[in-house]
């Protein structure tokens, strides 16, 4: 989606998913001035996106699960592309997250990761280091040590967050990487519950930022816990939440809504499933004139996910 007072850029696919080449955008006196704030979310799918025969395989005819160097260098490419000031990563081997580290800490970038589990395919290509499997953070402005971890889940079910203290500008945050579980709708909605009570409680102090996969679509009630507006109880504006292009299930004469463009795509389903189950959620009393943009990687791909990304200003 794109606005005349601050336009995303919008990007061609060069190669694969994320070899990306923007086009003109964000480029005029309001971007200049140094008020937007940006945010890049993506689950890379990195154990298990693509075996050889698969028609999105960004390398035709091999193994891509678990791949480093050409998914490590095509994600560089597209934050690189859009300088957001948070990163977030789903769904990544601890070997390419060591990879991309190497790249954005070079650019400025502080990080921070933490493995959820193991990954049988995180070992396939790069054995050196190991089959860690799980999610990443990047920020331009210092982390906070320790590295910040919570269980949404329950020990049997468990379900890893991973957070940060950091700052957007001179301005201090909480910024989280989530994936809620897409195992059980029961166990994804008492983690939504306990994520939910969690950002409340940071919120006293700083604005809070939620990045991920929540594996629900945004009329589910589970996302109830998030939306500050139609029909939610959270606290937080959606990236996309005003997109007009997706307002079929707005109410008559509302200027947003709980929608936005899709972010996961798969084939492995007749028809096709096309739906949105990544967010960026910024608390609304400290951001305003949200904006969201999928990327859709074509025919080549590292993932059934896009890349979404995000922009804001301080209220």
């Amino acid at each position: 989606m794109t606005r005349p007072r601050r336009l995303l850029r919008h990007l061609a696919a060069a190669f694969g998913a994320l070899a990306l080449t923007a086009l003109p955008g964000i480029s005029g006196p309001q971007a200049e001035a140094g008020t937007d704030l940006r945010f890049w979310h993506f689950n890379m799918c990195g154990n298990v996106c693509w075996r050889p025969d698969a028609p999105h395989n960004y390398l035709p005819g091999t193994d891509s699960r678990g791949e480093v160097t050409v998914r490590a260098a095509q994600i560089v490419e597209s934050v690189g592309n859009y300088s957001p000031d948070i990163v977030t990563l789903n769904e990544a081997c601890y070997s390419q997250y060591r990879a991309i580290r190497a790249a954005l800490v070079a650019q400025g970038y502080h990080a921070t990761y933490a493995s959820s589990g193991t990954g049988g395919q995180c070992d396939d290509h790069d054995a050196s280091e190991g089959d860690g499997f799980g999610m990443a953070l990047f920020s331009k402005q210092p982390i906070a040590t320790p590295r910040e971890t919570h269980n949404l889940g329950t020990a049997d079910h468990p379900n890893l967050l991973l957070c940060a203290d950091t700052a957007l500008g001179a301005r201090p945050v909480k910024a989280c990487s989530v994936h809620l579980t897409a195992a059980s709708a029961e166990q994804r909605a008492a983690q939504a519950t306990n994520l939910a009570a969690l950002a409340a409680g940071w919120h006293v102090t700083k604005p809070v930022v939620l990045m991920g996969d929540f594996n629900a679509e945004p009329l589910d009630p589970v996302m109830d816990k998030f939306y500050s507006h139609s029909g939610g109880e959270g606290i937080f504006h959606e990236a996309d939440e005003s997109d007009a292009d997706y307002s079929a299930s707005w109410p008559a004469g509302a200027v947003r809504g709980r929608s936005g463009e899709i972010t996961f795509s798969s084939e492995a389903t007749d028809p096709p499933t096309l739906k949105k189950i990544d967010y960026i959620f910024l608390s609304s009393a400290d951001f305003r004139t949200v904006e969201g943009d999928s990327l859709y990687g074509g025919e080549r791909r590292v993932s059934d996910h896009r890349v979404y990304r995000g922009g804001a200003a301080w209220q």
